[in-house]
């Protein structure tokens, strides 16, 4: 008759029950903290609706029971608990006399594992179930409008226990000491993000156009931590990221089996070996050679203003590759003596160089990448993008609870639109869509104007060697800030497959090199551009609910006077003052040195969408409307504070004047 293995050790279980209770005493204890108090919270709301309006009733009702998804904080105990009982139940894998022990007993080294994984998993979880039906309970019983939030909250944090628990075992197979082990479970939560800060440095300093809007949202889910509270967020609305879940719960169970499997291949004798199996050796040491290379490499760019230098870069990397990669050598060793094993280190340094070179020196064809005309459907260009720029271009990234601020509100905050809330788990329509994208400065699909902005973006990087001239010319030579001007464009084209191409320029032009200033002043002459960035030209009357006058007189009052009587006139001249002066302005503002300083604040009358009110300052330059004010008794101009007049130099800008003028030192 065959022997019967069973994969589960009754003593063993309990033994670490006893062993280790004060652990699942201690989260039980902080995670009741938690529950109390937002139960507390979320009572206080409840006995307060009978005070309430029946508006205000409605919106508390609905957010009852769902408040628990900003409670974020809960991530401290997610990266915490599950690690601790990782240490614990597999501590004794770390110390080779405990080791031995354990192993010697009459046990297969499956059911040790399989025992000492549910000891851990029943002490980091129990907590959770416990406090879980505390919470569910209380809403029942008080009454609670939907306890399903609560519910899904529950779902969400066992999952993550799940993983987080697996992957701290599985982080313990792969070495021998438990301050790895704990360092390692750290590194690999938030070492996605630490790569994409990295590589968006890189890209930011060498591709010429990067753009790095929106970066880090693409890295969050492989780091369950930081993403916590998006996830919550998704909930929140109704939109959770089941995918991401799911995604867990597979990884999850990847990390157990790998954790089954390695720990059955395991040698007792890699007790106190920073790394446990000699093929995860070279994936470390090229880890923390890397890691290294980024992390001193940073710091020594940033101390000696390496940011543009590719030499700079190359050298700073290698030292802090060098440090992690002989570092790491000396701690898998356990000996200072390992410099001889100097061809792997070769090896990186090359790979590590030719990368950085591929970046400098495009050779993906990143920096000439322009979409034809036939290939795309809108496209943005501005001084920068923003997120309702972002949602206009890609409606399906719309997320309600993140994005309710495009829709217009009344003083109250509460949407003019009756189906608001309703509309909150619902995607954009295609009016909504179009709505949007017509009230975003620079979103256009007009076929001469793609023409047109797709000849500026051509002329910005036919003139690259031009640009990062006068950049560098700007830190070296002697130009003081009236010589120069600055000149950010931001390129965003949605092709027809749905795809986005964006691109950023932080350009620096000299006073007497125009050429890309006229061939933005073309694109803003195209009929409907200038409209677009200045929509206060095609404001009427009827569309303004308030004009605005901020001033300020030679004996320092403040004054802030309503424009009441012949608004319509008043416009007229404001319009043909924006008209008359440089397009330019309309981007990049006017003159700086004004001799008063004269704001005009125009609110608009609500709209289905939410538009800025029109702030912007009078110039000098606006004869028409400073006569028109004055007419009207608003103010008169020999009774403005005047501004001192200050040019800001450079220290050698400066000193250049001061040569030039052969006036003295001292």
């Amino acid at each position: 008759m065959p022997l019967k293995t069973s994969y589960f050790n009754k003593g063993i279980f309990k033994n670490n029950i006893k062993r280790f209770w004060l652990i699942s005493f201690a989260y039980t204890f902080f995670l009741f903290l938690f529950v109390v108090g937002y139960l507390f919270s979320e009572l206080g709301w409840l006995s307060n609706l009978n005070d309430m309006d029946v508006a205000e009733r409605m919106e508390i009702i609905d957010s009852l029971g769902r408040e628990i998804f900003y409670r974020s904080d809960y991530a401290i105990y997610l990266g915490l608990f599950p690690l601790i009982t990782a240490l614990a139940v597999f501590s004794y894998m770390h110390y080779p006399k405990n080791t031995a022990m354990v192993h010697s007993l009459p046990l297969t080294r499956s059911t040790l594992f399989v025992t000492n994984y549910l000891s851990g998993l029943f002490l980091v979880t129990l907590p959770l179930v416990l406090n879980s039906l505390v919470l569910i309970i209380t809403e029942v019983v008080a009454g609670f409008p939907n306890i399903s939030y609560a519910l899904i909250w529950v779902g969400i944090n066992l999952i993550l226990t799940f993983l987080l628990y697996n992957f701290a075992v599985l982080a313990g197979m792969f070495t021998g000491h438990m301050a790895a082990q704990a360092i390692f479970f750290y590194i690999f939560n938030f070492l996605s993000i630490f790569l994409e800060i990295v590589f968006v440095s890189i890209l930011n300093n060498f591709l010429f156009g990067y753009a790095s809007d929106n970066w880090f949202t693409k890295s969050l889910v492989f780091s369950p931590l930081r993403n916590l509270k998006y996830l919550y967020r998704g909930f929140y609305t109704g939109e959770g990221d089941i995918g991401a879940l799911v995604g867990y719960v597979i990884a999850g169970i990847i990390f157990l089996v790998l954790s089954y499997y390695l720990y059955k291949k395991r040698h007792m004798e890699v007790a106190t070996d920073v790394i446990s199996f000699s093929f995860v050796k070279p994936i470390f040491k090229y880890s923390v050679a890397f890691c290294s290379a980024a992390l001193i490499g940073g710091i020594i760019i940033t101390i000696f203003n390496f940011e543009k230098s590719l030499a700079g870069f190359i050298i700073a990397f290698l030292i802090g590759g060098f440090i992690g990669y002989f570092a790491s050598e000396m701690l898998m060793r356990k000996t200072f003596k390992v410099f001889r094993l100097y061809e792997g280190f070769i090896v990186f340094g090359l790979v590590l160089s030719l990368l950085l070179c591929s970046i400098e020196f495009d050779f993906f064809g990143y920096e000439r990448r322009i979409p034809q005309n036939s290939e795309i459907e809108v496209l943005f260009l501005n001084r920068y993008a923003n997120e309702a720029t972002r949602i206009a271009l890609m409606p399906e990234e719309y997320d309600p609870e993140a994005h309710y601020y495009l829709f217009a509100t009344d003083e109250k905050g509460y949407s003019i639109k009756d189906d608001f809330y309703k509309r909150q788990i619902k995607n954009l329509s295609n009016e909504d869509i179009k709505e949007l994208r017509s009230i975003t400065p620079g979103v256009f699909e007009d076929y001469e104007v793609i023409s047109k902005v797709r000849e500026i973006h051509s002329f910005i990087i036919n003139n690259k060697k031009l640009f990062e001239e006068n950049e560098k010319n700007r830190y070296m030579n002697m130009y003081t800030e009236m010589d120069f001007k600055y000149r950010n464009l931001y390129f965003a084209y949605r092709l027809k497959d749905g795809s986005l191409i964006e691109r950023e320029y932080p350009l620096l032009t000299y006073m007497d090199n125009p050429e890309l200033d006229n061939l933005i002043r073309e694109y803003l002459a195209i009929p409907g551009v200038m409209q677009s960035y200045e929509p206060i030209l095609t404001k009427n009357a009827g569309d303004t609910r308030g004009i605005y006058i901020e001033f300020q007189t030679n004996d320092g009052e403040y004054h802030n006077i309503q424009i009441n009587d012949n608004i319509q006139e008043f416009l007229d001249n404001y319009k043909k003052d924006i008209l008359s002066s440089d397009p330019l302005n309309v981007l990049y503002g006017g003159n700086k040195y004004e001799n008063h300083r004269i704001n005009i604040r125009i609110d608009y009358k609500e709209n289905s969408f939410r538009e800025e009110s029109h702030n912007a300052p009078i110039y000098n330059s606006y004869k028409n409307t400073i006569n028109y004010l004055e007419e009207l008794g608003v103010f008169k101009l020999e009774d403005l504070q005047l501004l001192l007049q200050v040019r800001k130099y450079t220290v050698t800008g400066v000193l250049t004047n001061l040569c030039k003028q052969r006036l003295p030192l001292y």
